[in-house]
């Protein structure tokens, strides 16, 4: 409000100088006006007095008078009749003047001309007749002019105002832009953008209750990601504590088995029915003993190279995808690409990696009906992680409905999210035409004091069977 106090003084200022300036010209116009009735008078009273031979001279001069203001002049020969001289005849209104001219005739009738005249007689006996008539043109082609000139100096007034009105609006509004962008990033689940100090109180009350938000917010979703990391662990040490059951049980006794099935091979060589029968239970056993090592497989994490350190990534994607390569009936072409610059992964993140790429690969395998699948590992330094798999298989029709069913995406989403990380998933296949489906998700630059920022994350917790 104090903007715009100052505005509309500033404002009023300009008029007023305008209003100086017209109050100028009329005061000119008066004078003029006035100037011309004086000549006029002393040009008659030199017309009684002047000789003879300077009269036709002294009418020359009245002959050339211009327009008078609101008077029109004429001079006669007051024997003859004839007009010796007269003022010069008014032009036609312009054509905007006219709609004017008609409002003033309709609700401000003028009054009718007035004429006056006297007789001017010389001393040789000679006189002349001096008519002056009012002119009520002039006097409404002045108020026109008048009225044009407030009007214009009203519309400048307004222009100006409500430009300068709104820029200040616009000024003092300009902070709302920056909260609006720190919403905007709130609902991206960015909650590091902060608002500062508003000299405006009601949006600085705004300004300090986002912050607060946001402050709250950052913190409840740090928590969120340890206790998803946490949970993640807990995930692994539950498979770790499998794995290792069914190895020391299940793996036992499925090799007993198999050694009493080759020793009763071997004994009823010479019974073809109970060979038979043998033949077909040592089978079965190897086929239990295949399924149980595909279990262990894939319940099993990168035991030994988490004992001595950081895990080697590349080695074991590398290893994954060989594997998925060596399974029998496999007709799916793998490609893989892994550009790590050499540098360590921290432990958490790098299982994180060797899991999604896992169920990635799974889901291709059971659900794609693919032809092709690329598994691409990059790390851009100062940039970070990217991690992607892609096949030309059918796609999904709908990413909401494929992250609520059970068919992984949804636990790959959670590693991203609690790593920091951003997934996308794109309709496009490993060559980027359609169909199929791209698994793309961005990982933060890997830090110094990121592996100590979840506490639970232990060697220990990550050792694998």
């Amino acid at each position: 409000m104090r903007r715009a106090a100052a505005i509309s003084l500033a404002c009023l200022l300009c008029v007023l100088l305008l209003a100086v300036w017209q109050a100028r010209s009329d005061v000119r116009r008066e004078g003029l006006g006035a100037g011309q009735l004086a000549q006029l008078s002393s040009q008659l009273a030199a017309l009684q007095n002047v000789a003879e031979s300077g009269l036709q001279e002294k009418i020359g001069a009245l002959r050339a008078a211009g327009h008078l203001r609101h008077l029109d002049f004429r001079l006669e020969d007051a024997g003859s009749g004839e007009v010796l001289a007269q003022s010069k005849a008014e032009e036609l209104p312009p054509l905007a003047m006219r709609p004017f001219l008609w409002l003033l005739n309709l609700f401000a009738r003028p009054h009718a001309a007035e004429e006056s005249s006297w007789l001017l007689e010389r001393a040789d006996g000679r006189s002349f007749r001096v008519t002056l008539t009012t002119n009520p043109f002039s006097e409404q082609r002045e108020a026109f002019d008048d009225i044009v000139g407030v009007t214009g100096v009203l519309v400048l007034y307004s222009l100006c105002l409500l430009a300068a009105l709104y820029w200040a609006v616009r000024h003092a509004f300009a902070p709302l832009r920056r909260i609006l962008d720190t919403i905007g990033a709130f609902e991206r689940q960015d909650y590091r953008a902060r608002l500062p100090a508003m000299r405006i109180r009601e949006m600085d009350v705004i300004a300090r209750a986002l912050n607060h938000l946001a402050g709250a917010l950052g913190q409840i979703q740090e928590e969120r990601r340890l206790l998803s990391l946490k949970l993640l662990t807990l995930q692994e040490d539950e498979r770790s504590h499998i794995a290792r059951e069914l190895h020391d049980e299940l793996g036992q006794s499925l090799t007993a088995m198999r050694a009493d099935a080759t020793y009763l091979l071997r004994r009823t060589a010479q019974q073809p029915e109970l060979h038979a029968v043998v033949a077909e239970l040592e089978q079965q056993c190897a086929r239990v003993q295949q399924d149980i090592r595909n279990l262990l497989g894939w319940l099993g994490s990168p035991s030994d190279a988490t004992n001595r350190g950081p895990i080697p990534i590349d080695e074991l994607v590398e290893a994954l995808v060989e594997s998925w390569r060596n399974r029998p009936g496999q007709t799916i072409e793998y490609r893989l690409t892994v550009d790590l610059g050499g540098i360590d992964i921290p432990q958490a993140l790098a299982l994180t990696l060797y899991r999604m790429t896992q169920e990635a690969l799974t889901n291709v395998a059971r659900h794609a009906d693919a032809k092709t699948a690329a598994v691409r590992l990059v790390a851009r330094p100062g940039k970070g992680i990217e991690w992607s798999v892609c096949d030309d298989g059918v796609g999904i029709a709908s990413c909401n409905e494929a992250l609520q069913q059970g068919n992984g995406l949804a636990g790959v989403r959670e590693r991203v999210w609690a790593h920091g990380g951003e997934l996308e998933m794109l309709d496009r296949g490993p060559t980027g035409a359609a169909p199929g489906l791209c698994l793309l998700a961005c990982f933060p630059w890997p830090e110094a004091d990121r592996a100590s920022a979840a506490p639970s994350l232990r060697n220990d917790e990550l050792a694998a069977t």
